[in-house]
């Protein structure tokens, strides 16, 4: 497992935990050693992004996630549905969701979660 992969996991585990800022610091790190392998620098933007956008919700900063949460949908688009181990396709679903739930003002919204495939 590269130290890419390890900061990657450990940003899902902590977002899977509630853990936003922490998620958004590990997908910062596994991002910051892509170095010169461009493929998925959007790829670690939108799940840093997605992470952000969490962290603002739970303290209350709803356009501040709506934010983010477009940016992180915008940054994962292009990528397949299956990506980097995660189950790419019900998560941008997910956050659209969320999205589309704080766009309506709705209250009580459960962060999505990061599958793994397989």
């Amino acid at each position: 497992m590269t130290e890419i992969d390890t900061h990657f996991l450990s940003g899902v585990e902590q977002f899977n935990s509630g853990e936003f800022f922490e998620a958004h610091e590990e997908m910062e790190e596994a991002m910051n050693l892509l170095e010169d392998d461009t493929r998925d620098w959007d790829f670690y933007r939108g799940m840093l992004r997605a992470s952000v956008a969490n962290h603002k919700l739970g303290q209350g900063d709803v356009a501040g996630a709506q934010l983010h949460l477009r940016a992180a949908l915008k940054f994962l688009e292009p990528y397949p549905d299956r990506h980097r181990g995660i189950r790419l396709r019900e998560f941008r679903s997910a956050l659209t969701a969320e999205l589309s739930r704080l766009e309506s003002s709705a209250t009580g919204i459960e962060p999505p979660r990061i599958e793994m495939t397989g």
